[in-house]
């Protein structure tokens, strides 16, 4: 059996996320020799990340009042974020598994010189932004298929029936949600596209196998909602989706047919 609640929770705006919307806006003054140099997992928190946690943390605290485990990846920012969600006698495990996927040699670059140094992988991530890994780094296919299988089997294995807290990153969560809720490839591309499925700076994805129409137990997690800080006039709440439930979808030969008729083919004769 999974746990019964799981609970992931995105670290919460990091000095480096500061710097990435500057870039992302034509403004690359932030990126100094000294940013530049700065190791992926030494990132802190900003005062916003800190508040987003400590906002992130209330609500969680509301409908799981205690985790019978929490782990959380070891880099600088999600322990921050673990520390200021204000869990009750929690008792942190750092696990390398949930940590952020490896950006590789492109990690710290803008986004102008990533383009521009690596033009052909930057043509891939664009086409293909599932199976794209960028230079000596993870696609988010590597992360579904390798570390996430890694956390579920662990948690299957070791924490049947438990409450569990992971405090992570955005792409291990992009990744479990592609396993956990079994997301086609074309579901995945069309979700990363959505503005609506963003994974916003200290979102809580919360699976449960606990019916939220019924309170019955299901074997399976069968339930998923996000909620996510935001400012609003001065004062932080959490915005929250409807529970969504979800179960493994089975395809027919002819599914598969009429998946493969919607690629176009290339060659128009095998001659």
């Amino acid at each position: 059996m999974m746990p019964k609640n799981l609970i992931l929770v995105r670290h919460g705006q990091s000095e480096a996320n500061v710097i990435q919307t500057h870039d992302k806006h034509g403004d690359q003054a932030l990126y100094t020799e000294e940013a530049m140099l700065v190791p992926d997992r030494s990132w802190r928190l900003t005062e916003t990340g800190v508040a987003q946690a400590r906002t992130a943390g209330a609500w969680i605290r509301t409908h799981v009042p205690s985790f019978d485990r929490c782990i959380t990846s070891p880099y600088i920012r999600t322990r921050e974020t673990a520390a200021n969600l204000g869990i009750p006698g929690a008792r942190w495990e750092e696990n390398r598994v949930v940590r952020e996927r490896s950006w590789g040699e492109i990690s710290p670059l803008p986004r102008k010189v990533f383009e521009e140094q690596y033009a052909h992988n930057a043509m891939l991530k664009h086409n293909d932004p599932l199976y794209w890994a960028p230079p000596a780094g993870e696609s988010v296919a590597n992360v579904a298929e390798n570390r996430v299988r890694n956390l579920l089997s662990t948690l299957h294995r070791e924490s049947a029936d438990q409450d569990v807290l992971v405090a992570t990153h955005g792409e291990f969560i992009w990744a479990t949600r592609l396993v956990l809720e079994r997301w086609s490839d074309e579901e995945f591309l069309r979700y990363d596209k959505d503005p609506a499925m963003k994974l916003h700076n200290c979102v809580v994805i919360h699976y449960t196998r606990i019916d939220p129409s019924t309170g019955e137990e299901a074997r399976k997690i069968r339930w998923v909602r996000r909620a996510y800080p935001e400012c609003i006039d001065g004062q932080w709440r959490m915005s929250v989706d409807d529970w969504y439930e979800f179960d493994r979808r089975y395809l027919s030969g002819d599914d598969l047919l009429a998946l493969a008729e919607e690629q176009s083919r290339i060659l128009t004769t095998d001659r």
